[in-house]
């Protein structure tokens, strides 16, 4: 990848490893481990809690029930990555991947828990979960599906469609009419931030050029608690440990429309899994199969059949950390096994998970930015090995592209279609590798075959 090419150019490492699957399982020294594990935290942790707190604002949830939603999903989210990271049994892609709640699954959540109750909603994910176990090693046959020209308009659109996270985050939401929307408090300690990590990657080396987001992180949020944009007020506030308790909402319900309503999240969850193991394969050098994908998706519904029990949620291997990769040239998964543990401990030692809470939003929308633009570009140089002289190429990504970043750029586009259909296109990645997927069927499996008759 450029950037990693850039970086590895000004920082070389005489100990680095010859192959790619060497460095995947290469093992730093400790104390790097532990921060670079912190780095991939602090870059995936918005998307962590975001949704525990759509989810029970949408429920109409009390204070101290959300915080018990974001305690829960950042345990699970924690055990996820440590399973992808280092892998159990048939469980886990053995990369440095990161796991967390799906946002695709905050509508049918709080679709099902406003008509049927959060019995019903556990149940539904209960159920989902354990069917998205069982059907993962018959998905993952479908990789022949996804050659370059597939793979890279995914891993292009996933960073598209990720991007406007950030801006959101930093302009404080995503309605322009909100009180404070479009600060230039906000938007100024932003854009320090992004300063920031461009003079500390562009002269740092070694260990503290590959932490250049992590200081600027650092150094941006104390910049705002200084200025007043977030504060530390609220951090001795509530117990200091919290348990995960079973059935923490009331007993299961079983609902069979609302489990084919989860049903199809997972369905699209599948489809932006796959995506996501393809990516983090295509910036650490390192080919994927369908047996890694099987692997891959196994954990996120295992994370997600748990969550029946937890009171979690519907859980997905995350994209946010890709990008953050490509930018250090970290390629081992230890670091992120590592973050995987940090996310267990902000979910049980409360106070250290407020403290990370209370980082201004400006600051973790900066660096959502930077790495989810840097994983757009991963995407952009995979499609440069791309033949566009060969029939339709051009036209499967100018379309995907197109088709998938409609929800990031139009959200109402499709609000007159059935909810059933919302609730899988509001997901531009899989709606965009559908289009992708089918148009390489049309324009190159259809026609090998022809040739092959012939």
């Amino acid at each position: 990848m450029v950037q990693h090419e850039a970086h590895s150019s000004a920082t070389p490492d005489p100990g680095a490893p010859d192959s790619a699957v060497s460095a995947v399982d290469e093992r730093l020294r400790p104390g790097p481990t532990v921060l670079l594990g912190l780095q991939h935290v602090l870059v995936m942790y918005a998307g962590v809690v975001i949704v525990p707190i759509v989810v029970g604002a949408g429920l109409g949830l009390t204070e101290d029930q959300i915080a018990a939603l974001v305690s829960i999903d950042l345990v699970l989210a924690g055990i996820g990555t440590l399973l992808q990271a280092l892998g159990l049994w048939t469980f886990g892609i053995r990369m440095p991947l990161v796991v967390g709640a799906a946002s695709n699954g905050i509508v049918p959540m709080v679709l099902v828990g406003q008509s049927h109750g959060l019995g019903t909603v556990y149940g539904s994910l209960l159920v989902a979960g354990i069917i998205w176990i069982l059907v993962a090693p018959y998905f993952s046959m479908l990789l022949t599906l996804f050659p370059a020209v597939v793979t890279g308009t995914v891993i292009t659109l996933i960073g598209l469609t990720l991007i406007p996270v950030g801006f959101r985050l930093i302009a404080g939401g995503s309605d322009p009419a909100a009180p404070g929307y479009g600060d230039l408090g906000k938007l100024g300690l932003a854009a320090f931030t992004i300063a920031l990590m461009v003079v500390f990657y562009r002269f740092l080396r070694g260990l503290l050029g590959q932490l250049s987001i992590l200081l600027a992180i650092v150094i941006g949020a104390v910049t705002g608690w200084i200025a007043g944009i977030g504060s530390l007020a609220g951090v001795g506030d509530g117990p200091v440990f919290g348990m995960i308790t079973p059935f923490h909402f009331g007993p299961l319900q079983f609902h069979v429309p609302s489990i084919l309503l989860f049903l199809i999240i997972v369905f699209v969850l599948m489809v932006e899994g796959a995506g996501q193991g393809l990516a983090v394969g295509e910036v650490v050098g390192k080919k994927v199969g369908p047996r890694d994908i099987a692997r891959l998706l196994r954990v996120d519904g295992l994370l997600t059949a748990i969550s029946g029990v937890f009171s979690g949620f519907a859980y997905t291997t995350f994209g946010q950390n890709i990008g953050l990769i490509a930018l250090t040239g970290v390629r081992s998964r230890f670091p992120v096994a590592v973050g995987g543990g940090i996310l267990i401990l902000l979910g049980v030692v409360q106070p250290v998970g407020r403290v990370v809470a209370a980082i201004p939003q400006p600051v973790v929308g900066a660096a959502a930015v930077v790495t989810f633009g840097a994983l757009a570009v991963s995407g952009i140089q995979l499609l440069s090995r791309v033949d566009f002289r060969a029939p339709g190429n051009l036209l499967i990504v100018m379309l995907a592209l197109g088709v998938g970043i409609v929800p990031a750029t139009s959200p109402a586009f499709f609000q007159q279609m059935p909810d059933v259909l919302q609730t899988f296109l509001k997901s531009g990645v899989a709606i965009g590798t559908i289009v992708a997927v089918g148009l390489n069927l049309v324009f190159h499996v259809s026609r090998r075959t022809t040739t092959e008759r012939v």
